[in-house]
């Protein structure tokens, strides 16, 4: 175990404790779910430097990790939001930000009404260039195009959005029909999202090469038709696998450096805005579960506890994002055993309700806890109403685990 993970083990012990210590939890309190804010604000950090543009709008996806608190406190530290709904760009409004990017595919009539009111710290990506023919005669909001350039970035068929027959955005190959919509629609933006969990990235900056000469396509049309509008906005959405930052060059600055060196324009004419969740927010959240059973069936040890595919549903019906855990004892202090194979099975009533199988882990015993770390996105995000059980409390962290602040009491999903 590296020196960097033990740091974070103590971290997230002191957190537990200090919950305690607060009268946090009770016997109804089987599981807790954290939000380390220093190592939110650090990734952002490390993204706004990252980049380094004098004219950009990071904005983090909402759907990644939509808890009001955690909206709120990106917010405060100058960073956009990006809704795929509209119920999260009401969650973008709530936070004050100055910075909204709505990407929904379904944009309903009076939805795009009510953009109106939120004016042009708002900017509206259409989905098709059907979209376009709902907007307003005089949006007071900015926007935009989502492109598909038609190429594969994403290692899981899960993840691609960029084939020629995908549900998101124009086929970069319809490129008359593009340009003709951007002369007859007020369009200032053009946006791109190659795909999730991307490991390619030479074609993610192929990408947005493809994007920018279109842009280019278009400004020079809009010249050529005596128009002073043009393209200004740049949306080179999200989409970077998750990655720590403290082991030299991040996949991050690589990427940075890359499409600073392909399309240096990009950084002097144009405004540029990022949309990166799962990246941000990985390494940020961690989880404590009590274990509430734990038996030999055959050869194999299974451990259950409070958080299953109702917290990690991508982990349960996809596959496991590698999440690291620790086993703690019933005072929370990391667990010293016998070393043996564990199945660790979640609380819902179906037979495939497995945070991972086979995993060698201490002697997992009734009473003790499991941490787990690296849960900060697409877990709280995508919990699940199977079995109707309660969403656990949100804690804040920060000062390396040493304060602690209640984000959320324990609910009810109905």
């Amino acid at each position: 175990m590296s020196d960097h993970a033990s740091t974070l083990i103590e971290q997230s012990q002191r957190a537990y404790q200090a919950a305690v210590h607060r009268g946090w939890v009770s016997d109804k309190d089987s599981s807790l779910l954290f939000v380390d804010w220093d190592a939110l604000e650090a990734r952002l950090a490390h993204l706004s430097k990252a980049f380094g543009h004098p004219h950009a709008n990071h904005c983090v996806a909402i759907k990644t990790m939509p808890h009001q608190a955690v909206l709120n406190r990106m917010v405060a530290w100058g960073y956009g939001l990006e809704a795929a709904s509209m119920e999260e760009v009401y969650l973008a409004v709530e936070a004050k930000a100055k910075h909204i990017i709505f990407d929904s595919p379904v944009k309903r009539s009076h939805e795009i009404d009510a953009c109106q009111a939120i004016g042009d710290r708002l900017l509206l990506n259409v989905n098709s260039l059907e979209e376009l023919e709902r907007m307003p005669e005089h949006p007071s909001f900015q926007i935009g195009i989502r492109i598909n350039p038609e190429m594969q970035v994403s290692d899981a068929a899960l993840y691609h959005v960029s084939g020629l027959e995908s549900k998101f955005g124009v086929p970069i190959s319809d490129r008359s029909s593009i340009i003709d919509a951007i002369l007859k629609y007020p369009v200032t933006a053009l946006h791109v999202h190659s795909g999730s969990s991307m490991s390619d990235l030479t074609q993610a900056v192929q990408a947005v090469n493809a994007l920018m000469k279109l842009a280019k396509e278009a400004n020079d049309s809009l010249a050529k038709a005596g128009e002073s509008r043009r393209i200004t906005v740049i949306d080179m959405g999200g989409g970077l696998s998750p990655e720590e930052i403290n082991k030299g060059e991040s996949y991050m600055q690589t990427y940075a450096s890359a499409l600073k060196a392909s399309i240096p324009e990009l950084w002097s004419d144009f405004h540029l805005v990022t949309e990166f969740g799962q990246w941000t927010h990985f390494h940020t959240g961690f989880a404590i579960s009590d274990v509430e059973y734990a038996m030999d069936r055959g050869s194999q040890r299974i451990a259950f506890i409070h958080l299953g595919a109702d917290f990690l549903m991508r982990d349960a019906y996809s596959s496991p994002r590698g999440i690291p855990l620790t086993v703690l004892d019933q005072a929370a202090k990391v667990k010293v055993a016998t070393l043996c194979k564990h199945d660790i099975a979640g609380p819902l009533c179906f037979a495939g309700d497995y945070v991972v199988r086979d995993v060698t882990l201490p002697r997992i015993d009734a009473g003790d806890k499991l941490l787990m770390r690296h849960t900060g996105s697409n877990a709280y995000a995508l919990w699940s109403r199977h079995c109707s059980r309660d969403i656990p409390k949100v804690i804040g962290v920060s000062q390396q685990g040493k304060q602690v602040e209640l984000l959320s009491e324990r609910k009810q999903v109905w």
